[in-house]
């Protein structure tokens, strides 16, 4: 009797929404990126625990590039804005000379 109760349309479309979870959650393992080290824009690997270059800046072209096509990444829009405004005079005017643009520099 407990059946004839039942909806089916929302079983099934619960179904449907668990299915396209599983399949979004399979694709994002794939996608993610395998473990790497940071490096400095020499190529040397940055480790921390020992100290290795730790006092180095990392590369993102260093560290990113040999999977990633680093010199498309950097003409994508959220990479350039902002830095047709920026400019060692920028926050003079206002007081505040360490203010180099309108701070959209690299936002999302």
């Amino acid at each position: 009797m407990a059946w004839k109760k039942v909806r089916w349309p929302a079983i099934l479309l619960a179904a449907f929404l668990g299915g396209m979870l599983l399949m979004s959650a399979a694709a994002a393992r794939e996608r993610a990126c395998i473990p790497f080290h940071l490096k400095t824009e020499d190529g040397k690997i940055i480790n921390p625990l020992t100290g290795e270059n730790a006092d180095q800046p990392y590369s993102p072209r260093q560290t990113c590039g040999p999977c990633h096509n680093y010199d498309e990444i950097t003409k994508g829009y959220h990479f350039q804005q902002g830095w047709d405004v920026i400019k060692d005079d920028f926050g003079i005017a206002k007081g505040n000379p360490w203010v180099l643009s309108d701070g959209m520099l690299g936002k999302f």
